[in-house]
Parts: structure tokens; C-alpha cells; sequence
């Protein structure tokens, strides 16, 4: 730990306990220069004069800032709508091929990407472009989502979810 850092911290503890206590504190320096803090005089200490009183200090608003978590940036509010399949549509493919095109408004940033999400669980890599390619969708009811991420991966942004139907020609249902 810094000793600066040290210092502030024995510093205020000492500050505290001092005023709640009524005790005494001493202030000494090692061979290394590290100042040591005891409540009792030793050969070469000073006595501390601190002056906190407890009773003067107003209430203030408490503000919890994470020191740790990074300067956040503004995020645009970003629009993201599934245009095809469109809402309740039936797609025709024995391939399970889907083409979903989307609109981002306004434009996505350079370092925020999408993704589409199948049925909750099946997410498409990254990218920066609107339009997405599934292949291998099986028959049935499906639901679409197109999520926003920033360069943290964290969401930033997400469509209303779109439900869709594949349905695969079979010779029981030609068309």
C-alpha cells in the first residue's frame, strides 16, 4: 500500500477514535521514515492535536461511487426493429434458411455491434451489419431478437421480440 495512502487512512481512523474515545495519539517516525501511530508516547514521538468534532459536521447526501468501474459513455438510445420476417409471417424454406433484415436507428457506433437471438437461447456472432443469415432453423414457431452491445459486451439495446413460422415443404404438404 502507498504510504501516503497509509498515512490518510491511520490518519483518519485515528482522527475518529480520537474524538470518540477521548484518547491520545502519538506520532512517530522508523529508521525508514514511515511515520508510526500508537496511543502511547514513545521515545522521539509527538503528540497529536486533532481537532474533529463530530457533532459539527452536517449530513450529506450519500453518493456511492464504484472506483473501480469505468467512465461510462453516452450511449445512444438506439431503436432496433426486425423488418423480415415480420410478426406472425411463415417463412418457406427445406433448408431452414431465414434472412432477417433489421433497422438500427439511428446509425450503429463503430464500437457497439449487433446480434440476433433465436428462441432464447441460440445467439449469431457479432457484427455491425442489420442483415442476418440462419441456416438449419427447424420447422415450427420461432421468436427473433436483435440486441445491441457495447465494446464491453454489455446490452445496450433490444427489439420487441418477433414471432415467425418456418414451415418445410414435405410431399404430405406440397405447398
Amino acid at each position: 500500500m502507498n504510504k501516503l495512502m497509509l498515512f490518510f487512512v491511520l490518519l483518519c481512523t485515528t482522527a475518529f477514535y480520537t474524538n470518540a474515545f477521548a484518547q491520545q495519539v502519538y506520532v512517530s517516525v522508523d529508521k525508514n521514515g514511515v511515520p508510526l501511530y500508537s496511543d502511547k508516547a514513545v521515545a522521539g514521538s509527538k503528540k497529536l492535536e486533532l481537532k474533529v468534532s463530530l457533532q459539527s459536521q452536517q449530513p450529506q447526501q450519500a453518493t456511492q461511487i464504484d472506483p473501480l468501474a469505468p467512465l461510462t459513455e453516452e450511449v445512444p438510445l438506439y431503436q432496433l426493429t426486425i423488418l423480415t420476417p415480420a410478426q406472425e409471417d411463415t417463412v418457406i424454406s427445406n433448408q431452414g434458411e431465414v434472412v432477417v433484415q433489421s433497422d438500427v436507428s439511428p446509425e450503429l457506433a463503430d464500437h457497439h455491434k449487433l446480434r440476433l437471438v433465436l428462441d432464447n437461447s441460440h445467439y449469431s456472432p457479432l457484427q455491425q451489419s442489420s442483415n442476418f443469415r440462419l441456416l438449419g432453423v427447424e420447422r415450427g414457431e420461432h421468436q427473433l431478437r436483435l440486441q445491441a452491445l457495447d465494446q464491453n459486451g454489455k446490452l445496450i439495446a433490444e427489439s420487441p421480440v418477433t414471432t415467425f413460422y418456418l414451415r418445410k415443404t414435405t410431399i404430405a404438404t406440397p405447398k
